[in-house]
């Protein structure tokens, strides 16, 4: 092209918006549908760039793929928010996004937390059958983003023989998303180890270490922060490619 592209630009997807400012295309003779793909193409280096870089993980290892899950895969989730409470004001929505680029899910959250910090919003679905297997591997991933004004989320397992009881407890492990600023994804490393057992908040220290063979659930929560060193409230969302081991 005599317009001054780089010559390499089908084998390097960012090289345009690097290379040449959008000026500079449109005062190049380039013709209208040839200067819709070069802008398309670096719209599209911008959006999978925080992605570029993260290896996906092999098919064995991965314990949900909302890159290719259905719509029925997202109706299998619930709700569990603090809404089971009288006082309880949040609310969890998990969706399935898919546009002409990619496919993930994404849970929206609000905390209309209690003046304590008191308040939860998630979603929970069964864990499948295979997680039994992976009862040897050191701990989760997660290929995700946050996005708004809460940072702290967790990932939550429960035992079968404690899913629907009153006094059930969980296991339990928080994370901050990191990269909010910029808007990158980022692998979140969960090892098994860390998981510990909670009841409304509180954790119990004398309740059974994590067995990965007896959990049936598995769920993703934000929270309030009621008994946590720091407080949150507002509405934010995680957005999640898969969850592996």
């Amino acid at each position: 092209l005599s317009s001054g592209i780089n010559a390499e630009w089908p084998l390097r997807p960012g090289c345009i918006a690097k290379t040449l400012s959008i000026k500079e295309v449109m005062l190049s003779k380039v013709c209208p549908h040839l200067l819709y793909h070069f802008l398309m193409l670096g719209r599209l280096a911008s959006l999978s760039s925080s992605t570029m870089e993260i290896s996906r993980p092999t098919k064995d290892s991965v314990l949900f793929d909302f890159t290719t899950a259905t719509q029925a895969d997202i109706d299998s989730w619930r709700e569990v928010s603090d809404t089971v409470r009288e006082p309880g004001m949040s609310k969890a929505v998990f969706s399935l996004q898919k546009t002409q680029l990619f496919q993930r899910a994404v849970m929206f959250a609000m905390i209309n937390p209690q003046p304590n910090g008191a308040g939860f919003a998630g979603v929970q679905t069964a864990i499948p059958d295979c997680a039994a297997s992976y009862s040897d591997s050191t701990g989760l991933k997660l290929h995700a983003r946050g996005q708004g004004q809460l940072k702290f989320w967790k990932v939550v397992l429960t035992d079968r023989d404690q899913m629907g009881s009153i006094r059930r407890y969980d296991y339990e492990q928080k994370f901050q998303v990191r990269g909010m600023s910029d808007r990158q994804f980022d692998v979140v490393d969960l090892p098994f180890s860390q998981f510990k057992a909670y009841k409304w908040g509180k954790e119990l220290p004398d309740a059974p270490p994590l067995d990965l063979e007896k959990i049936g659930s598995f769920g993703l929560q934000t929270f309030g922060g009621v008994y946590d060193d720091y407080k949150q409230q507002g509405t934010g969302s995680l957005e999640v490619d898969f969850v592996s081991f």
